[in-house]
């Protein structure tokens, strides 16, 4: 059976969605899942995490060659165990500007038959802060979305930017209608007024879409990275904090003891 493919986005930056993708993905692995990760994010910081060096094929190079079934070609194990990742560069965002033939299918197209996906037990999607082709093309080959942000007014925002470019894929024939809205996944909450707030706003706009639990912000997320190890390997309360929410929330997303 494929693997259900999930793009997780937000138009904002700085709401944590490589983190809570690569957290995601290492969650699942400790399950006994084998992920593989796509990096659609020029940035390449989910790439950056999970390698120690970028190999000769990247996304762009997948998105570029336009050739059904390369995808699964480009996957290499990643710094994590049961993790893989096709990783990014800086050269992706080529891909938004470039005169392309149907730019916004190449991911779908490259990712198509079930020799891409082969081995894989779930598929996560980091796509990059923008609303772009880049983005267009993890929405129309998933086949769910998680929307990442952070408690924050300009995060908020681009979080409804967001989910009205997953109406727009939605809502198209030609594009991908069958497209579901996992849910809205709540990081780096530090239980201030302003947080406080906002969540009482995300909760009341999308409340029966809120992803639980909430994700608490620690400064152990961002030494685990710097790292280039999994949350597990940090060592601290902190890690052990966000640890366990994300255990929680693969627990409740994938349904997986």
């Amino acid at each position: 059976m494929a693997p259900t493919i999930t793009a997780v986005g937000n138009r904002k930056g700085g709401v944590g969605k490589s983190s809570m993708t690569g957290a995601i993905a290492w969650s699942l692995a400790m399950r006994g899942y084998q992920v593989l990760t796509l990096d659609m994010d020029p940035q390449g910081n989910l790439s950056r995490w999970l390698l120690d060096e970028v190999p000769d094929r990247t996304m762009f190079d997948v998105l570029y060659a336009d050739q059904p079934g390369i995808l699964g070609e480009a996957a290499v194990p990643s710094l994590f165990p049961g993790v893989w990742i096709v990783p990014a560069e800086e050269s992706l965002g080529r891909i938004e500007v470039e005169a392309l033939v149907a730019p916004e299918m190449r991911l779908k197209t490259a990712a198509h038959g079930s020799e891409s996906f082969e081995g894989f037990d779930a598929v996560l999607i980091d796509m990059p802060p923008a609303l772009g082709r880049l983005t267009l093309n993890g929405l129309i080959a998933a086949d769910k979305v998680i929307a990442v942000t952070s408690p924050e007014a300009f995060a908020v925002q681009g979080l409804v930017a967001f989910l009205e470019t997953v109406e727009h894929v939605r809502g198209r024939p030609h594009l991908n209608p069958d497209l579901q809205l996992e849910g809205v996944l709540v990081n780096q909450f530090d239980g201030t007024g302003e947080h406080t707030y906002q969540l009482d706003q995300i909760r009341e706009a999308y409340g029966d879409k809120l992803l639980s639990p909430i994700v608490p912000k620690r400064t152990a997320m961002r030494d685990a990275v710097s790292a280039q190890v999994p949350l597990t390997k940090v060592g601290t309360r902190g890690a052990a904090v966000l640890q366990e929410a994300l255990t929680e929330l693969v627990s409740n997303v994938w349904k997986v003891n």
